[in-house]
């Protein structure tokens, strides 16, 4: 049961993707792009507010389906990071509609050279409900195994009307 210094519990996915760290960041940064890749049941992800120095950057708040979130870490082509903003209420509705129950959550995504491509590092923190941890931790480390995946895979065959391929996102 993996902790952070301040209790918090932490998870972990990899991928790797013969994309570019650049390509791969503007599909995490803009948020209309997650639902390109993201396999959301809605095609429903925005941005709903720009960030200070960037409109995808620090400060910048989106809706990707069933969620909200700041983005709190900008440091392209290497680092994105989001916290959660939306609470939710009942424990049904958070695991199957929203996600798992938890409170301060965090997610950095962090993209490193390798080989002839990118490493996906997806780690999370968070804070979980009396009870909750271990269904958390599985849930997160199944849906960032996900996510890396498939912004992975996306990424190497990006097509021109992807909102990642739009001037300004990094």
């Amino acid at each position: 049961m993996p902790h952070g210094a301040d209790g918090a519990q932490e998870v972990e996915a990899t991928a790797t993707s013969r994309a570019a760290p650049e390509v791969i960041f503007k599909h995490l940064c803009v948020a209309e792009a997650w639902a390109e890749w993201g396999g959301f049941w809605t095609r429903d992800a925005r941005r709903e507010s720009a960030g200070a120095e960037h409109p995808n950057g620090v400060g910048a708040v989106r809706y990707v389906p069933t969620r909200r979130e700041e983005v709190v870490a900008w440091d392209p082509p290497r680092h994105y990071g989001y916290t959660a903003l939306a609470s939710y209420t009942a424990l049904a509705a958070c695991v199957v509609l929203a996600g798992p129950p938890t409170r301060r959550f965090r997610a950095d995504v962090t993209l490193e050279p390798h080989h002839a491509g990118t490493l996906i590092r997806w780690r999370g923190a968070f804070h979980g409900f009396p009870g909750t941890g271990p269904l958390t931790r599985a849930i997160l480390r199944r849906r960032f195994g996900s996510y890396a995946r498939r912004v992975a895979r996306h990424s190497e065959h990006c097509e021109p009307g992807c909102p990642a391929r739009l001037p300004g996102a990094l």
